[in-house]
This record gives structure tokens, C-alpha cells and sequence, in this order.
């Protein structure tokens, strides 16, 4: 049967719960402080804010595509080539780990959307592709006396 109302409506009698289970003898709660009478709502149908990697879409044939808000520039790419450069990251924290080329930091962040391309988008589209990386040696001095 169950709580038939509110906790401080209802008596003891009243509830199914066995008494090692209820705090008190007025109200009809368990050991965590719950009710009988509450049950537990099904989940909903929207996005879980569950990570998504590249890789999941090196797997499916799609492409990032990063777009600058400000100066409206936009560029695509493989997964596999930003896979090399940040490792197998959530496609959405590449928003804080990439950079405007032309403005920096300045133009805030970056649009990132996985997107995999219909044959009309397909014909020119452009992917940039990664060719090899560049390493600086910059020379570190120190005065000695």
C-alpha cells in the first residue's frame, strides 16, 4: 500500500514500512530518510553530457569542422591528424584547446562540430591535413661571472 500523504500527515499504522526501517513512529521513512511513497522518475530522452572522443569519429567517417565566431573563418579536419596533436580528447574540449590563428585568445572561442559530409558538401570540400610538426630551439643564456 504504502505512504498515504505527506510525512506528518499520516500515522505509523498507516505506513507498510517494517519498524527497524522507520526513524521515528510518526514518520514513514527509511534508514536514508526516504519515503515509501516517492518512486523514481524515468530518465529523459535528452543528451547525457557523455564524453565523445575522436576517435568515435575516425570510426564513422566524419570530420571536424572548427570555425572562428569572430573573424568567420572555418577549416576541417581529419580526426586522426588532431588525434596526433591533443590525443584522443572529447570533441568538445577541443573549444579550449585550439586557438584562432589570425586573432589568438583574443577571438574567444571556437565552434567545434563533428559532422559527417552528404556527397553535395563532399564535391570541394577542403580538409586540411597534418604534414609533420615544427619544433623551435629557441637558446636559453645565462651570465657568468
Amino acid at each position: 500500500m504504502g505512504c498515504s500523504g505527506t510525512s506528518r500527515q499520516h500515522s505509523a499504522a498507516a505506513c507498510d514500512i517494517s519498524p527497524q526501517l522507520k526513524k521515528d513512529s510518526t514518520d514513514c521513512l527509511d534508514d536514508q530518510g526516504i519515503c515509501s511513497f516517492f518512486v523514481l522518475m524515468p530518465e529523459t530522452y535528452s543528451p547525457k553530457g557523455r564524453d565523445y572522443p575522436l576517435s568515435a569519429l575516425n570510426d564513422t567517417m566524419r570530420l571536424v569542422r572548427v570555425r572562428c565566431r569572430y573573424c568567420k573563418r572555418f577549416h576541417n579536419y581529419q580526426p586522426s591528424d588532431l588525434i596526433q596533436i591533443f590525443g584522443d580528447v572529447d570533441v568538445d574540449s577541443l573549444a579550449e584547446r585550439m586557438v584562432c590563428e589570425s586573432g589568438g585568445r583574443d577571438h574567444g572561442r571556437l565552434d567545434i562540430e563533428a559532422f559527417a559530409p552528404t556527397g553535395r558538401e563532399a564535391v570541394g570540400l577542403v580538409i586540411r591535413q597534418l604534414i609533420g610538426f615544427k619544433v623551435q630551439r629557441i637558446p636559453i643564456w645565462r651570465e657568468r661571472p
